[in-house]
């Protein structure tokens, strides 16, 4: 395969991207892209409901650790950041030192 991968869904399509980012044959506009896809990665968090709040209680800690969500009934509905068991990273058997390796590597590539 030449050029850059149209599905990255593997660590084997991941491997395909960063061979041919790390040819020279890519373009800027490729290099840009794939960074952005590898920081992409990173982002692993999401938000999962930790409990319904008083009337005029504040949340437990800062945004974005923490934040509110009001209900059309008028339920205010306390949300925590937590990792995602389902993140990209995880399905694709990465750590974030690799991720942060791979980024390293290519932006060094420029």
């Amino acid at each position: 395969m030449y050029g850059y991968p149209k599905i990255i869904r593997t660590k084997a399509d991941l491997e395909i991207l960063l061979g041919y980012l790390g040819t020279g044959l890519a373009s800027e506009e490729n290099m840009q892209r794939g960074l952005s896809y590898l920081r992409s990665l990173k982002d692993n968090q999401m938000y999962v409901f930790d409990r319904v709040l008083g009337d005029t209680e504040s949340p437990d800690g800062p945004e974005p650790d923490y934040i509110v969500l009001v209900q059309e009934d008028g339920a205010r509905n306390q949300m925590r950041l937590d990792p995602d068991p389902n993140a990209l990273i995880h399905r694709l058997g990465l750590t974030q030192a690799e991720v942060d390796q791979m980024i390293a590597t290519v932006g060094a590539a420029q």
